[in-house]
């Protein structure tokens, strides 16, 4: 290959334009390649003055990382040409198509890395690593060109905490998460959920944004009641049916705890574990289980005729059917406690907003005259969030779907609820445990939204943040 198409072909995989370069040598020494880089005077106007006749002052060398080798690293040696006006005397360079002003690292390695930096599992030290640059250069990339602002607020919106950040100014070790319903992207993080910070936040925002909101959706926390109520006065509020049955699921095993220590643990004069008590401890998971539960072959968990297995405890063959009966035999509060979590199975799953609130007041009863402390007390729960409750029962918008069987257009119900927030914070937690941690808390908040946001997108011209102290557990190493 001649010199002018190794010329040609080391410009075109560095994009560069073979009009504007003056002279280029590449080198690959030591499982490292250089490029050695003279661009053509371009004699730009000086920016004080407008003169369009600058004279060459002389030549800077600037190293700049660039990173498009995976396996070496790969450095361009740019001779920069630094002109003096004769007007003003303004000394300025040359126009730099390698990198961002005051980086050292070319413009394409940092769309790389911010590129790699949208996927949850990567840190800053795994991508430095990999365009062999420092983890503080790479956190540093990061804040300069991604600065993620607080949306508008939405119609729809949903509210959660996330065990993911302490805050030291804030004394807060929850994350609060705003998220649009509709668009399924978070419209902020908060530091805390403290209601005293809370109302500071939205009291910031304009009354007639907070207006436009129609609807709430929040788990039974009593300082988010209390806020919506004092500031989202159109809103209602809504509480997910999972936080509900989450809390039932919370008393029934309470029940079966506090049977499984009435009940004695071993045979009187032995070591051996009673049949009671072994139910109560091994299948204490199927508490949480609904009557109509199935397995991972689709088939019924407790329908009569599912397969038996030995249990060699029990000496028989058994299926789970028949130790959900053994188990309610213990006692008969097991009994009353699984069949009144069916029952708000049945509640969600069977009512509308026109007949929730009677079938609601069906169920306060029927816990209320269980006899069953924890029932009785899930009872009281259901009074205090009765109206919440009811309202998550209103239909916010349809969904129209093409049966693929039949072709028959499907129209289902879609209610406000939580579920989308469970799965965004679970990408939350998990930005914090593959750095091991975050310590800067700007950083963190605008890592988990560039990830969480498909629309994100980096600053083309970067803002340079002062320097900072940085600690080796937000770059994923301890």
């Amino acid at each position: 290959m001649s010199e002018q198409s190794d010329k040609q072909a080391i410009l075109e995989f560095f994009n560069l334009d073979t009009g504007s370069v003056e002279n280029v040598i590449f080198h690959n020494d030591n499982g490292s390649a250089s490029v050695h880089v003279l661009l053509r005077p371009d004699h730009p106007p000086c920016p004080d003055c407008g003169c369009t006749l600058p004279r060459v002052k002389d030549y800077i060398d600037k190293k700049i990382s660039h990173g498009v080798f995976t396996d070496r690293e790969c450095t361009i040696f740019y001779h920069a040409r630094r002109y003096i006006c004769p007007v003003c005397h303004r000394t300025y360079y040359e126009n730099n198509p390698f990198c961002f002003r005051k980086q050292h690292i070319s413009a394409l390695t940092v769309e790389n890395i911010l590129n790699d930096l949208k996927i949850q599992t990567e840190t800053f030290a795994s991508v430095a690593k990999r365009y062999h640059i420092s983890p503080t250069t790479a956190a540093s990339v990061f804040d300069a060109h991604v600065k993620e602002a607080r949306r508008p607020l939405p119609t729809l919106m949903c509210w959660d905490e996330n065990y993911a950040f302490y805050h030291p100014g804030e004394n807060s070790k929850y994350v609060f998460v705003i998220l649009d319903f509709e668009s399924q992207e978070p419209v902020d993080i908060l530091p805390s959920r403290r209601k005293d910070y809370l109302l500071s936040y939205f009291l910031k925002i304009p009354v007639e944004e907070r207006k436009r909101v129609k609807m709430i959706a929040t788990d039974m926390y009593s300082e988010y009641r209390a806020i919506i109520r004092q500031l989202f006065p159109k809103a209602y509020h809504s509480v997910d049916h999972y936080h509900v049955s989450q809390e039932l699921s919370r008393k029934a095993d309470s029940v079966r705890i506090r049977v499984m220590k009435q009940t004695p643990k071993y045979i009187e004069g032995t070591k051996t574990q009673t049949n009671e008590y072994y139910l109560l401890k091994t299948f204490n998971w199927m508490i949480f289980k609904r009557l109509d539960a199935r397995d991972k072959d689709g088939k019924k968990l407790f329908d009569p005729g599912h397969p038996r297995k030995m249990n060699r405890k029990l000496n028989r063959f058994l299926n789970y059917y028949e130790i959900k009966a053994m188990i309610e035999a213990v006692h008969p509060d097991l009994k009353k406690a699984w069949d009144l979590k069916d029952d708000v199975v049945d509640f969600y799953d069977n009512c509308t907003y026109d007949t929730a609130p009677q079938e609601l007041n069906k169920l306060i009863q029927s816990f209320a005259a269980s006899g069953i402390p924890e029932m009785k007390e899930f009872s009281r729960t259901l009074i205090s969030w009765r109206e919440e409750i009811i309202n998550s029962f209103i239909v916010v918008k349809q969904r129209h779907t093409v049966d693929k069987d039949t072709g028959q257009v499907v129209v289902s119900d879609i209610k406000l609820n939580n579920g989308l927030m469970e799965n965004r914070n679970s990408i939350i937690k998990t930005i914090k445990k593959a750095a091991n941690g975050y310590t800067n808390w700007d950083r963190f908040r605008n890592r988990c939204l560039y990830v969480l946001r498909k629309s994100s997108r980096p600053l083309l011209n970067p803002v340079i943040p002062p320097k900072t102290e940085y600690s080796l557990t937000e770059f994923g190493r301890t």
